[in-house]
């Protein structure tokens, strides 16, 4: 059987849990409107459904590891060209923060919120939770690390249901070997997009992470064509006899 370790690389994460349905609370409450009331039910419980139980249940919960209010990033995506002082462009551009991803840099109005997430990093240095990631994305760093079976996937994706509301999870697929890499990099991170204000809680479940095993991305599908059913027999009222069009036409 596959095996995923988890392992907090800071005094606050909060590394990934299995998310359980409570059955017996679900059938108990059930049970107390049919002893206890005259009309009131609940004539069918999604906790028996087996389907939506699997459902609720697959993979482990990614939960904030702070309290805060996010807000939507009015970012734009520029290069500096050589010689101009990178700050300089960002100002001019409207931007009143400035991130350096690769070769090009992103700016950013309104996104002061961003830095209530700056954490004590292992060198003792402050390090930055939330770094945008463009087109209104940020990359939250959640402090803990994961380690998959060599070959083997990870699927981010949002929460089945009840997900915060204006808070956008995109879903993505990490490979094993990306994944285990990220232990020397600070740790985990997932892609979250804010579409309006929105707050956020420590300890509330943001997100879903699933192992994938390599067939699940390489596994085809094709479509047969359905089987010819029964033909009418002339003979029978209805059928068509031999050489005069079906009836109706």
């Amino acid at each position: 059987m596959a095996e995923v370790t988890f392992r907090p690389l800071r005094p606050w994460a909060l590394p990934p849990d299995k998310p359980r349905i409570d059955r017996a609370a679900a059938r108990a409450e059930r049970d107390a409107y049919r002893e206890s009331f005259r009309y009131l039910r609940v004539p069918r419980l999604p906790a028996d459904c087996p389907p939506w139980v699997l459902g609720q249940e697959l993979g482990w919960s990614v939960r904030s590891p702070l309290t805060l209010t996010m807000k939507p990033l009015a970012d734009i995506g520029f290069a500096v060209p050589e010689g101009e002082d990178p700050h300089r462009a960002g100002r001019r551009l409207g931007g009143a923060g400035m991130w350096q991803r690769g070769q090009e840099w992103i700016a950013a109005r309104d996104a002061d919120w961003l830095h209530l997430g700056d954490h004590r990093g292992a060198t003792g240095g402050w390090e930055g939770m939330f770094v945008p990631n463009g087109q209104g994305t940020l990359e939250w760093r959640l402090g803990w690390a994961a380690t998959l079976p060599a070959g083997t996937f990870l699927m981010v994706m949002p929460l089945p249901d009840h997900a915060p509301d204006a808070l956008r999870v995109p879903v993505g697929v990490i490979p094993a070997k990306a994944v285990n890499a990220m232990a020397e990099r600070g740790g985990m991170s997932i892609a979250v997009r804010p579409e309006q204000p929105v707050t956020v809680h420590r300890g509330q479940e943001i997100a879903r992470i699933v192992l994938l095993h390599p067939d699940s991305l390489r596994t085809t599908a094709r479509t047969d064509p359905p089987e010819a059913g029964p033909q009418p027999d002339p003979a029978e009222p209805g059928g068509a006899a031999p050489g005069y069009p079906e009836a109706g036409r």
